[in-house]
């Protein structure tokens, strides 16, 4: 049950990891690597962030109701639910119930999402966030203070690592 104060906290200020990305490669192929892209390609880990190495998933990762556990090198996971897909423009998630005790004290979710804007000479622009939904104010400064940069570190990773095989 959401109380009225997190549902506040979901609404107000939430820290923001986001990353911007032109990539050499027309909206239709971005989309289709991008969204159901296997997790351990980008997701090699990152300073604390371990690797993803897999997920449960039976079928592409690719409408609206999909969920799967995702789990990382660390043994923990996290459960993710595809929430919207427009295609060939925007697809979002979320990732929730979160097993390492450290993530689970600090967010009740993160809301991931990632919109493609056509651009001339079959170029799209990639808009990539993740906004995390604290379990407090509390959790909220220590997010923003140590979680975040972590989080923002591992997006443009994960882009890099992207843009490179869409370009290649």
């Amino acid at each position: 049950m959401k109380t009225q104060d997190s549902t506040e906290r979901s609404r107000i200020n939430n820290p923001t990891a986001r990353v911007l990305a032109t990539v050499n490669a027309p909206i239709k192929v971005a989309f289709d690597y991008i969204q159901p892209v296997p997790l351990n390609i980008i997701f090699p880990g990152y300073h604390n962030i371990p690797a993803i190495v897999k997920t449960d998933e039976q079928k592409l990762w690719i409408t609206p109701g999909k969920s799967r556990t995702v789990t990382f090198a660390d043994g923990n996971s996290a459960f993710e639910s595809m929430l919207h897909v427009d295609y060939p423009n925007y697809f979002s998630y979320k990732l929730e119930n979160f097993s390492s005790e450290n993530l689970n004290s600090l967010v009740e979710r993160v809301d991931g999402a990632w919109v493609f804007i056509a651009l001339e000479d079959d170029k799209v622009l990639i808009d990539w966030k993740y906004v995390f939904t604290p379990k407090s104010d509390e959790a909220r400064a220590m997010i923003e203070q140590h979680l975040l940069p972590e989080f923002q570190g591992m997006l443009e990773q994960a882009m890099t690592i992207s843009k490179g095989n869409l370009e290649s």
